[in-house]
């Protein structure tokens, strides 16, 4: 029996069944303030992991609030009692410095390391790229999408974006990434992968995701490869609802799994795979979603393919399981499908309800502990090969911000803004545009400007970068969607230009403007240059004359959108797909 082996076998038979339940759970926190609820559920249950933002205060975020039936949403929804924060939903969290944030996760870790197992405790985040930012705050650099960094062809790029975001994330203490993305995008009109895919072709994802995933590794943090089996064929967000794919075996085994396989018979440094909350009917007809089945997770995943390291669930919460199941229900599911980790983002009192149910479940033999055992000894696995039981994690203070001041980081977040960029078509010649011509931009308030709001990234950031090569340029800021509101306040302006900018950026739950652009032209018959995120046609009518692609909503990404809008330095593709 290798040092390894004897560990975690040590480990295991120390453990209370309390003890072990918790050990295959991540549950979330959010903000800055230790609580002593979060040291007392670390104490005494000995999570795993926690998932750490730094966004929006976490409340039922994964059920639909605005759904005409909000039937499933006592399934997830848990008052606090005690001293759990009774906090409003959707306000930003207080401003901190990395090295604030850094004494933050060290008193956490210690508070694991404190218990009587001592099992350093992991720290994960999201960070895929454009506005999927659970760290938004001092300095740290913000790259473009997987979808975006996919068209550039280049798969150096995603490597060292890779590895640039490893070395930020790692240096606050952050260990664990719920990143990249591995599905492959083949429904144009998804709602919730689109760019946050490399691409609508398998052989592309591949590659991309590979070189990402030797990036992340030698930037020393845990990626997650997402959403097994592959969520890319789906119409419909997994968040509110249950979706179905009705693809046949052979055409998911080619497509969609074929990803996994291949990284995995490679070698490709995968240590932890996310299962989606998604029905595939024609390969299991029970109907269960591939996060609570054991034909995915035990027979095709861990059994044929091979796959050797940890197995986690999507946020237990979201809709697609909530419509379903009660909470203890679906974990105690997931459990015995094969994950060896679950999710629990809600920030709430269900996990002092679930993991009492699960002792129960062991002891009324719904569970077996072995399963427990087996769960454990994986993520246990992955945290001895990446050096978590050196120092229980613990990060000097003094040097939290050092991977966000690295000057190679920063310059591959420059490198990556301006690949990405894309003047997607300029059927009216309207590039580059007069620095004499007086302009409208008409700027969407961008979620991820809205939230960091700082001097270097905030709303109004594209009508900065463009008033460094005109000075004609008239700026009306708007919501998301364009609403009545905003509509009047743009033709108070109207008259004022020869020519428009307009974004139409798409991001998850919220609306895109483009009938609102496309009713503009009708009205006002001025040229209309468009700056959009994405290729896809949530946000990209066949309407738009003039398109450019940032793909990224940070600095350096809006800067190269000034760029291509006067000087037209851009390279230019040619899309006939949508």
């Amino acid at each position: 029996m290798s040092s390894k082996s004897e560990m975690i076998s040590r480990l295991i038979g120390k453990m209370t069944l309390e003890q072990k339940v918790g050990q295959c759970f991540v549950i979330g926190f959010t903000g800055t303030m230790i609580t002593p609820v979060i040291l007392e559920r670390i104490k005494r249950y000995c999570p795993a992991g926690i998932r750490c933002g730094l966004t929006f205060r976490i409340k039922t975020a994964y059920y639909d609030p605005y759904a005409t039936s909000p039937e499933f949403a006592h399934r997830v929804i848990r008052y606090p009692v005690g001293t759990v924060k009774d906090f409003v939903p959707g306000l930003p969290v207080p401003e901190c410095t990395n090295e604030e944030y850094c004494a933050f996760l060290n008193t956490m870790k210690k508070a694991s390391l404190n218990n009587d197992l001592g099992i350093p405790l992991h720290i994960t985040m999201d960070m895929e790229g454009d506005a999927s930012a659970d760290y938004p705050r001092d300095g740290i650099r913000f790259f473009p999408s997987c979808g975006g960094i996919g068209r550039t062809g280049d798969t150096k790029l995603a490597h060292d974006v890779a590895w640039a975001v490893a070395r930020e994330l790692t240096s606050l203490g952050v260990s664990w990434l719920h990143s990249p993305v591995i599905d492959v995008n083949t429904e144009p009109m998804n709602p919730e992968i689109g760019i946050r895919s490399y691409s609508e072709k398998t052989s592309e994802v591949v590659k991309f995701v590979s070189a990402a995933l030797k990036g992340f590794k030698e930037g020393g943090i845990v990626a997650t490869g997402k959403h097994y089996p592959g969520r890319g064929a789906s119409s419909q967000d997994a968040h509110h609802g249950l979706p179905v794919i009705k693809l046949s075996r052979r055409k998911m085994m080619e497509d969609h799994i074929r990803p996994y396989a291949e990284m995995i018979e490679k070698g490709v440094p995968l240590p932890c795979i996310m299962t989606a909350h998604t029905a595939y009917p024609e390969i299991d007809p029970s109907g269960l979603p591939a996060s609570l089945s054991k034909v995915f997770i035990t027979d095709i995943l861990k059994n044929d393919l091979g796959f050797k390291g940890t197995v986690t669930t999507d946020d237990i919460t979201m809709g697609g399981i909530a419509a379903k199941f009660e909470i203890v229900e679906a974990c105690l599911r997931s459990l015995n499908a094969g994950n060896d980790l679950i999710l629990l983002r809600e920030e709430s009192p269900l996990i002092d309800e679930v993991i009492p149910g699960l002792v129960k479940a062991v002891k009324k033999g719904q569970l077996k502990e072995s399963r427990l055992d087996e769960a454990i000894t994986r993520t246990l696995s992955v945290k001895y090969d990446y050096g978590f039981f050196k120092n229980g994690g613990i990060r000097d203070v003094k040097k939290a911000g050092d991977g966000i001041r690295d000057p190679k980081v920063i310059n591959i977040a420059r490198s990556a803004a301006k690949k990405v960029q894309v003047i997607l078509r300029d059927k009216q010649k309207l590039l580059p545009v007069s620095r004499s011509k007086k302009i409208l931009l008409i700027e969407q308030i961008n979620p991820l400007h809205r939230l960091v709001n700082t001097q270097e990234c905030h709303p109004s950031l594209l009508w900065e970068n463009m008033l460094k090569y005109s000075d004609n340029v008239i700026n009306v800021e708007t919501s998301m969607d364009y609403n009545e509101d905003d509509v009047k306040r743009i033709k108070r302006r109207l008259g004022e230009a020869e020519l428009i900018v307009a974004t139409n950026y798409y991001f998850r739950r919220s609306a895109d403007g483009g009938d609102f652009i496309q009713r503009l032209h009708k009205m006002t018959r001025k040229p209309i240059i468009v700056v959009a995120n994405t290729h896809y046609p949530q946000a990209l009518s066949k309407e738009f004359k003039t398109v450019i692609l940032t793909y990224g909503s940070s600095p350096e990404c809006y800067a190269e959108a000034a760029k291509a809008i006067f000087n037209k330095q851009v390279r230019a593709l040619a899309c006939t797909m949508y």
